[in-house]
Parts: C-alpha cells; structure tokens; sequence
C-alpha cells in the first residue's frame, strides 16, 4: 500500500521509533550500500542509520503508532545497538555512553561510511572502545546529551 510513514520498527529490536518527517517505503529500498538516515524524535530524539543489505525486516506504519518503550534514559550522549529488549531505561546493556563533546554529524558519517563499505570501524566510549560491523550492523542510534539536565 503506498504512502508515507511516521513510525519505523527494526528486525527484532521491539522499539518504535517516530521519524521527525514522514517517509515513503522506497527511502529504504534504494539502490547502493548507503545506509538510510534519518532524525528520530520518539522515545527520544537522535540520529538513526539503518543498513539496507544488514536489515533483515523494516516495518513501516502511520501516525498513532505507540513507542512503548521509554523512560528516563542517561543524560550523556550515547550510542544505541539493537537489542531484543528494545530502548528502555530498565535495560541500559545496548547504550554507551559517548565521551564529552562527541560530534554525533562526524561520528554518524563514519559509521554510514563502515555500513557503505562493509568495513569496521571503532568508536570510543566512556568506558573503551566498540568495534562495529559496517557489514552485519542492522542499524545504529545516536543520541545527543538530554537538555536542560
């Protein structure tokens, strides 16, 4: 059925994620290695990057969708990795937190780039380093320092 969406769900990973701006299914399905982006804004705003040849599944739906995971997450920056309990504060072992300063427009173009490549890449957080997959990474979150805390 074609249209334009609000709410994305990603292979396994229970979380709902709400796209700042509606999208039609083929913005997944084009032709290349380039992983989708996009700026989420629910359960919290941040940076996805979603991997068309690592994905197994995307669904798309339209507005209403509930994001029943939440909470009150870290307040630093952090990056996000799919996991079966989705992106909930009771359950923090898929978030890192990301060192002071961190430039999440630098940090997401080189990991778009591993995903591109089929290469890996490290990136370094608060508490070592995380060596990612580009060429089996379903899809990655980034998350800006919460305001205001």
């Amino acid at each position: 059925m074609p249209g334009t969406y609000d709410f994305l769900k990603i292979d396994d990973d229970p979380t709902n994620w709400k796209l700042s701006e509606q999208i039609a299914a083929e913005a997944l399905t084009s032709s290349g290695n380039a992983p989708f982006q996009a700026t989420i804004v629910a359960p919290r705003t941040g940076i996805l990057l979603l991997s068309g040849r690592a994905a197994a599944s995307a669904v798309l739906w339209g507005v209403g969708g509930a994001t029943p995971n939440g909470g009150e997450f870290m307040a630093e920056s952090f990056l996000y990795l799919p996991s079966k309990t989705g992106l909930t504060s009771t359950a923090p072992q898929s978030m890192y937190e990301l060192p002071a300063g961190t430039q999440l427009d630098g940090l997401a173009a080189q990991i778009a780039a591993a995903m591109s490549e089929g290469q890996t890449c490290t990136v370094e957080y608060s508490g070592g380093v995380i060596v990612l997959n580009g060429a089996t990474l379903p899809f990655v979150v980034l998350f800006q320092a919460a305001t205001g805390s």
